[in-house]
């Protein structure tokens, strides 16, 4: 027995490990490791901030908490870790011994044909262990594996919980300015309907054609659909917003109605190297390129010979109370790959092709995301001067249609200039409405861009 222990320390002494060492691949970062676009560049805070507090909303951070907590496929990203976590557990258990035990009892009666019956009485228990030493490191390979899933599996539910919460936020702006334009339409309707009252009026006073009377008519029925077609948007908007929050349509009601009082806020990049350690979707794909390399290595280890030591010891009686016998075994096997036509060969091309797949996925998700922030932020910079813009659009449409309405009134115009001011501030109002939108939106995705949490001002 004690020359099996020393031989078994001595073997587990010399194991090796034939997985690869690993090296993170190689990306071209931006020249100077700057964005193209950044305009704020001051640093950033760590990853764990809550950054859509930064739109100062407190119904915003409501809808946020309740879609972290209730959100269906978030929930569902909780078990798919636990279960991660199980098949680690289970890779974890190879490194350890195994023992079972067994027990059996039987009880037979002799019926000769001549003389008494005899019984007779057989009692057995036995206990087994084994142990499997991992001399080429083939359990280790694929304990590390396991491992590099499960953490995969943790920053694929951090990506799901970004795309949840800026879905949240962007469904959460979306209705309010849906709302918002609701009440440019139904602004512009009542308006639409007091020039039908005015042309109405000078029909009858026969200062007025009945093609302006027609014309307007026609302006007050597309009013009328506008403000349906928004209606309509806007349950969906809300049916949206209640599957995130992981509940049935028909529950959500928000109180805000307008965007003006929602903040924008300035959103430093901090550098391009800087977001291979903060995108989750980019740090998940890093743990597959990981397990993958693993992979290799319990793949070349089945190339080797596997080892296992066993004790066995059983005890045996003829009946109670009856004297025992005993008996220890100690066993040891090696098996070894002799002939596999080719299936040894072809795992091992398959686990060494695999890496190399995932080494270009690896790539190819720094530079989309590389490509999701400069896009971002290019929006940012380009969202602000239009809204500016049409800002400026907004304000001289509506003194226009003023101009325009007080001259009509007077009769110093025809009514199809008068039409014509009051599309054109129903158009600008709206447009307005919506650069606004576009302006929280770009912000939202360019927080999703960079992983989330990072510093503004």
């Amino acid at each position: 027995m004690k020359n099996i222990i020393t031989l078994s320390l001595l073997l587990l002494s010399c194991g090796c490990s034939l997985t690869p060492d690993y090296k993170r691949p190689d990306v071209y970062m931006p020249s100077e490791n700057q964005w193209l676009y950044d305009t704020q560049a001051q640093g950033y805070v760590d990853e764990a901030t809550q950054w859509w507090m930064n739109f100062k909303s407190a119904e915003l951070d409501t809808l946020i908490n309740q879609s972290l907590e209730q959100n269906t496929d978030l929930r569902a990203g909780i078990h798919r870790i636990e279960q991660a976590r199980a098949s680690l557990k289970s890779a974890g258990a190879s490194l350890l011994p195994t023992a079972s035990g067994s027990g059996g009892a039987s009880r037979s009666k002799s019926n000769p044909t001549e003389g008494n019956n005899t019984y007779a009485t057989s009692l057995n228990a036995g206990l087994n262990v084994s142990y499997e030493l991992d001399l080429f490191g083939s359990n280790r390979a694929a304990i590390a594996s396991a491992e590099a899933g499960y953490e995969s599996s943790i920053y694929d539910q951090g990506a799901l919980k970004l795309t949840i919460m800026g879905d949240v936020a962007t469904g959460y702006f979306t209705l309010v300015n849906l709302f918002e334009r609701l009440n440019i339409a139904d602004d512009n309707l009542l308006n639409a309907k007091e020039v039908l009252r005015i042309i109405q009026s000078r029909v009858n006073a026969g200062a007025e054609s009945d093609l302006a009377l027609a014309q307007q008519k026609s302006s007050v029925a597309n009013a009328e659909a506008s403000r349906a077609s928004l209606t309509e948007l806007i349950a969906n908007a809300q049916n949206a917003l209640d599957v995130l929050l992981g509940r049935p349509p028909g529950n959500i009601s928000i109180e805000q109605k307008s965007l003006a009082d929602l903040i924008i806020p300035k959103i430093s990049a901090g550098q391009p190297s800087e977001l291979l350690q903060r995108r989750p979707d980019i740090l998940s794909s890093e743990l597959a390129l990981i397990a993958a390399n693993a992979d290799i290595g319990a793949a070349r280890a089945a190339f080797y010979p596997s080892i296992s030591l066993g004790l066995n010891n059983s005890l045996s009686l003829a009946g109670f109370g009856e004297p025992s016998s005993t008996a220890l075994a100690l066993t040891s096997s090696i098996v070894t790959p002799i002939f596999s036509a080719g299936a040894l060969d072809a795992q091992l091309e398959s686990a060494t092709a695999r890496h190399l797949e995932l080494i270009e996925n690896y790539r190819g998700a720094v530079y989309s995301a590389f490509q999701d922030v400069e896009d971002a932020m290019v929006a940012v910079k380009t969202s602000q001067t239009r809204e500016n813009a049409l800002k400026v659009s907004m304000q001289q449409a509506s003194r226009a249609y003023d101009i325009s309405k007080r001259r009509y009134d007077a009769g110093s115009i025809d009514y199809q200039t008068l039409l014509d001011t009051q599309n054109s501030k129903l158009s600008a109002q709206d447009t307005y409405a919506q650069a606004r939108l576009a302006r929280l939106t770009t912000a939202v995705n360019l927080y999703r861009a960079l992983g989330g949490g990072w510093n503004s001002q």
